[in-house]
């Protein structure tokens, strides 16, 4: 949330020299992509269950579209005999919140016709999570865990903008091996590096940051449809059924360990659901010295840390 796709405009120059075409995507209600429609907005803030089972379905069908269109219209190779470690294939990242969007895509493969299902199955090597948040998983926050735009002791016309400097700063937290909620860092940054937001121009801010979402459907998405996401994540990842379809797919989940402290716990969170399924599912990955910015600040990084989940 609050970024666009040009975000990930120096991972993409990374990878692009690297011979690995990189496509980014704006989501629903970010800017040149398909609106919301009216109905959409009403499901948002007061639909019933089913219409938001609904609704979260239709965001990964649409991506799913996209994603086989893509490859049928660009004649993209698939790996060769099915071939683990060559070229050819795809790989999905979903950032942050738009990790959700990636699960409902896969979980909901089925609505497609058979020719796409049979064309994802032979394609789709990765999906890689960078540090999707306990709303992207639908799982419960920690109750320490803080925002700015949860702070109702902030004015209201403050919140969205003290977010941004908050999700781009490198924060010092303690022990993370002992997956202890408490040694996180939620207020204070770290002093060691200038947060993201202040690396970009003014020209390059205008094309990167999308406030006009964060406090009105990304809110209403995060905090009412706390069921549905979980159920989509989980049926994404563990569900044989659905893995089943992708005998190549390879699924991680890369935290920064700078990083703002919402997706510290959903890491961990996900590691202990992928024990609970008997492992396997999921791989782990922590990138020294990174924040929730990397693929600004620190894509030739990120891009090796996502190129090695091949």
């Amino acid at each position: 949330m609050t970024f666009t796709a040009h975000v990930f405009e120096p991972l993409m120059s990374v990878a692009s020299n690297a011979g690995v075409r990189f496509v980014s995507l704006n989501r629903r209600d970010y800017p040149r992509s398909t609106p919301l429609t009216p109905d959409d907005n009403r499901i948002l803030s007061s639909g019933t269950d089913k219409e938001k089972g609904t609704f979260l379905r239709a965001r990964g069908v649409e991506l799913g579209r996209f994603i086989d269109r893509f490859i049928h219209q660009q004649n993209l190779p698939a790996p060769p005999n099915g071939a683990q470690g060559i070229a050819g294939g795809v790989a999905l990242l979903g950032w942050s919140l738009g990790a959700t969007f990636i699960f409902s895509a896969l979980a909901n493969v089925d609505a497609l016709p058979s020719q796409s299902q049979a064309r994802l199955s032979q394609h789709l090597r990765a999906l890689i999570m960078y540090e999707p948040p306990t709303v992207a998983l639908g799982s419960p926050r920690p109750p320490q865990l803080w925002s700015p735009l949860i702070d109702t002791n902030l004015p209201e016309k403050e919140r969205v903008p003290a977010l941004l400097p908050w999700l781009t700063v490198y924060f010092n937290h303690g022990d993370l091996s002992t997956r202890d909620t408490d040694v996180l860092s939620y207020y204070v940054p770290g002093l060691s590096r200038v947060p993201t937001i202040y690396n970009m121009s003014e020209q390059e801010r205008a094309r990167v940051v999308w406030t006009e979402s964060s406090d009105k459907s990304e809110m209403l998405f995060m905090f009412f449809f706390e069921p549905q996401i979980n159920a989509t994540y989980k049926r994404a990842c563990y569900d044989r059924s659905v893995r089943d379809k992708f005998p190549l797919l390879k699924m991680w989940n890369i935290m920064a360990e700078h990083s703002s402290p919402h997706g510290i716990p959903s890491f961990w969170t996900m590691e202990q659901d992928n024990k609970e399924h008997g492992g396997g599912f999921v791989d782990f990955k922590v990138v020294s010295g990174g924040n929730h910015l990397m693929q600004w600040d620190e894509p030739d990084i990120l891009f090796k840390a996502c190129i090695e989940r091949f």
